[in-house]
């Protein structure tokens, strides 16, 4: 009895373990390597993302398929990889889309302040309709794959407690490199100056600027906590990261090998997602540890905030349209009722 129902137990595993490496080899791919750059460190939520995606490739593809990835902005800034992913010399990138609105005004929504209250509503726009419709509106010579978690953006500085609009009055603020978050800031009383992300260690440290505003995460794996004492949890913007192919690269693949990709991102979204969104509860108890003084911004004080960058807010509707601000906003509502 042992041996028949041995070989029944082999002959009814054997194909379950074989299998993706059959349909490796038996689908049209090819042996390519991938450069993936990105500007955080390799330990940081989006180096995990970056290093899960690598993993799915190459198990998808047989080992066939190999994705190389760079962090801490080695290969440049978000902006330089952009051209690099239109020109084809880098094939992967992953960024928040707001950094695309000089290429297209649309990717604005991304940032319109206070848009979302929590992960539930981003997540809900970002894998509904309204996010797969900006896949379709990338700047020509980019390929959308799938939308990882950045987090929320909220602000730090050198100087005092953010708890209330007025405490922005008269800080130097690094911006992202989009006009969107230099107005948002400008209006709340700072004075927003835009900058690269891989110069911004540099300039808090020297006190070229008093203070910055990333996701917690981000926060912490660069260290920012040795040369700003304060934070405060403002969660003004929130942002995902957008995967990008070089269309160069994609327009060189079958379909097989597009498969492989497009699966192995969204495969990896969902681990992303629960991944940073741990990182970030971890990563206030560790800067709190290390002497950050963390304020939480109450609900009414942000609902001040909001009001006060209203004008921002009317602004880029009308600039990036209306009707598609529409949609995000509708989309919003389905998850709040």
């Amino acid at each position: 009895m042992r041996k028949p129902m041995k070989k029944l137990l082999l002959a009814m595993i054997a194909p379950a373990l074989l299998m993706s490496g059959v349909q490796a080899m038996a689908a049209d791919i090819k042996s390519r390597t991938f450069k993936f750059s990105h500007v955080q460190p390799k330990e940081s939520h989006m180096g995990f993302g970056a290093e899960k995606f690598a993993e799915l490739v190459s198990k998808k593809s047989g080992g066939k398929m190999k994705v190389r990835t760079f962090p801490n902005g080695t290969l440049g800034g978000d902006l330089q990889t952009v051209s690099a992913l239109q020109g084809g010399t880098i094939e992967l990138t992953t960024m928040p889309p707001g950094l695309l609105v000089g290429l297209n005004k649309e990717f604005g929504a991304f940032d319109l302040p206070f848009l979302f209250n929590d992960f539930k509503e981003a997540d809900a726009v970002l894998d509904g309709p309204v996010g797969q419709k900006f896949m379709t509106k990338l700047p020509k010579g980019l390929v959308g794959l799938s939308y990882w978690d950045h987090g929320f953006r909220n602000v730090s500085n050198s100087k005092h407690p953010i708890a209330k609009a007025e405490d922005f009055q008269g800080l130097k603020l690094r911006a992202l490199q989009a006009p969107l978050m230099i107005d948002t800031f400008n209006t709340l009383g700072a004075n927003a100056i835009a900058m690269a992300f891989t110069e911004l260690y540099t300039a808090l440290e020297t006190k070229a600027v008093d203070g910055q505003d990333n996701p917690i995460v981000a926060f912490e794996t660069n260290n920012f906590g040795e040369v700003q004492k304060y934070l405060s949890l403002t969660r003004h913007v929130y942002n995902p990261l957008i995967v990008m192919m070089s269309q160069k690269a994609w327009d060189q693949l079958s379909a097989d090998e597009r498969k492989v990709l497009m699966d192995a991102a969204n495969e990896t979204r969902l681990e992303q997602r629960r991944v940073s969104r741990d990182m970030e509860a971890k990563a206030i108890a560790k800067v709190k540890q290390k002497g950050v003084t963390v304020t939480e911004v109450s609900a009414q004080e942000r609902a001040r905030m909001r009001d006060k960058v209203k004008p921002v807010t009317e602004k880029y509707t009308k600039e990036i349209g209306e009707g598609l601000v529409k949609e995000f906003y509708a989309e919003i509502d389905k998850v709040r009722k």
